[in-house]
């Protein structure tokens, strides 16, 4: 069983790496803005009560966006913890009825309905106060000064945070209570709870679930977009 939640997708980076004259979730794959293959998923899904898109304060491609009744748009921050910030605050000034935040990376438009259901009913089955998809790292990791190697890190226990990242209401409140000097160095709100007593609980997700960070990862998402039947 499902309960009720709300749903926060930080929008106002520009998306600086992407090199692009358009922020990167704006950019399409196939008819669609990339944005929207998540924006769709969360409007399919009847226990969201709300999704809030914080944007930047002279972002006009929003307004391209179909309206849906679920959508928010207000103004986001200067970083996007700041922004998550913002539709947390925003949500808490709404008449909802909700104990539980979802929060998403807008540019991982390859999440599936499975994966997020799935992700949904362990969080309130095990009634935890934070869970968050992630994979282990299977690649060489290395730490390095001036592009020099220093030594190799082990891969043992260590896993790639990915979104979406689920909390309780007042879990999420506390830990920003707790947090509240400066966001700006987050980022994931996972690592808000890194030194609190909440634990944070895994879920393997997919290695579908990519981040479009540069121009070539459009192609990968595009291709897997298509494998799952989405374009």
């Amino acid at each position: 069983m499902i309960s009720p939640f709300v749903a926060i997708l930080p929008s106002a980076g520009s998306g600086t790496r992407f090199n692009s004259d358009k922020p990167k979730q704006y950019c399409s794959i196939g008819e669609k803005m990339i944005i929207e293959f998540s924006l769709e998923l969360l409007a399919e899904v009847d226990e969201c009560q709300a999704v809030c898109i914080p944007v930047s304060e002279k972002d006009q491609y929003h307004k391209e966006i179909h309206d849906h009744p679920k959508f928010h748009f207000i103004e986001g921050g200067a970083t996007r913890a700041e922004s998550v910030k913002k539709g947390f605050d925003f949500l808490e000034s709404e008449n909802l009825n909700y104990d539980n935040i979802l929060i998403h990376d807008p540019v991982r438009p390859c999440v599936t309905k499975t994966e997020l259901i799935s992700l949904l009913e362990e969080f309130f089955e095990i009634e935890c106060q934070a869970m968050i998809l992630a994979i282990p790292v299977s690649d060489t990791l290395k730490l390095s000064k001036n592009n020099y190697i220093k030594s190799t890190i082990s891969r043992k226990n260590v896993w790639r945070a990915l979104t979406p990242q689920l909390f309780t209401k007042e879990a999420l409140k506390n830990a920003y209570n707790l947090n509240s000097e400066d966001l700006s160095s987050l980022t994931d709100e996972a690592s808000l709870f890194d030194d609190l007593d909440e634990g944070v609980m895994i879920m393997q997700g997919s290695s579908e679930n990519i981040k479009i960070t540069f121009k070539e990862d459009l192609r990968l998402a595009k291709n897997i977009l298509i494998n799952q039947k989405r374009i």
